[in-house]
């Protein structure tokens, strides 16, 4: 099997990020999340699935949840990229749910139209609202659907079965989960399945299992007006607040109510 990781630290977060990044090598990993990048200048070599390019600027690359995909220099470049959490916008998700964005747009006269959307992005984050956000996120893929063609999604027979499991947990991320009970829905050893699934994610499945539950715990607070903490960490799978409370500062490094009360 390649040499693969799963990127943990993008999925850790709930909230949709841009960055300006340089020059990086990034090896074959895969997310959750959705990352859309764009080059202002330099070469950047790209794997995204079973596709394989040199981007240039004014290039749009598009990265969906669970492709697997690396970064390496050819000149030295600079780029725009936004990390889009799965579940972030509902727009988003039911449009990408089955297909999904060229992974390399190179259409730089209507990419230039764009580029604005993600400077303005950048600079403004930290003043924008994340309803905002959403607004410039879904004109940005809204208009990159109407101008190219959307593909199926293909996922690379490697990983299949464990993007199967990782969707099987997103899911029934709130039903009792366990190593037993997903070994046996997937037909295989548990002991097997342990090790396997810890190779690609680099946590153990139980750990894994409590990170999504927190994830969507923190998606619910901001869907919901009014809310016990403890009725909808229960809500979200766990059989403890001793349990839930432990995961979230492993996740966050501070309680719910210093968390949510921050924002």
């Amino acid at each position: 099997m390649d040499d693969i990781f799963y990127e943990y630290f993008h999925d850790k977060d709930t909230n949709m990020t841009i960055s300006r990044g340089e020059s990086n090598c990034v090896g074959k990993h895969f997310h959750r999340s959705i990352e859309i990048l764009y080059l202002l200048s330099g070469e950047m070599r790209t794997v995204v699935g079973d596709k394989e390019f040199v981007a240039t600027p004014d290039d749009i690359i598009f990265v969906h949840n669970y492709y697997v995909h690396s970064f390496f220099p050819e000149k030295d470049y600079k780029k725009y990229f936004i990390v889009v959490p799965a579940d972030y916008s509902s727009d988003v998700d039911k449009i990408l749910r089955s297909s999904t964005l060229p992974a390399h747009m190179t259409d730089k006269k209507f990419n230039k139209t764009l580029r604005a959307l993600f400077e303005k992005m950048y600079k403004l984050q930290n003043e924008m609202s994340s309803l905002v956000k959403r607004g410039y996120l879904n004109i940005i893929i809204g208009n990159l659907l109407q101008h190219y063609h959307s593909t199926p999604i293909k996922t690379q027979s490697n990983i299949e079965f464990i993007v199967d499991v990782l969707h099987y947990i997103d899911l029934h991320y709130d039903e009792e989960l366990s190593l037993d009970s997903l070994a046996t829905t997937f037909g295989y050893n548990k002991y097997y399945f342990s090790r396997l699934f810890n190779r690609y994610i680099g946590e153990s499945l139980t750990n894994y299992i409590n990170i999504v539950r927190i994830q969507n715990f923190i998606r619910l607070t901001k869907e919901t007006e009014s809310y016990s903490v403890s009725k909808l960490a229960f809500d979200c799978g766990f059989d403890s607040l001793t349990t839930f409370y432990r995961y979230f500062n492993k996740m966050y490094g501070d309680t719910p109510k210093n968390k949510l009360s921050s924002k």
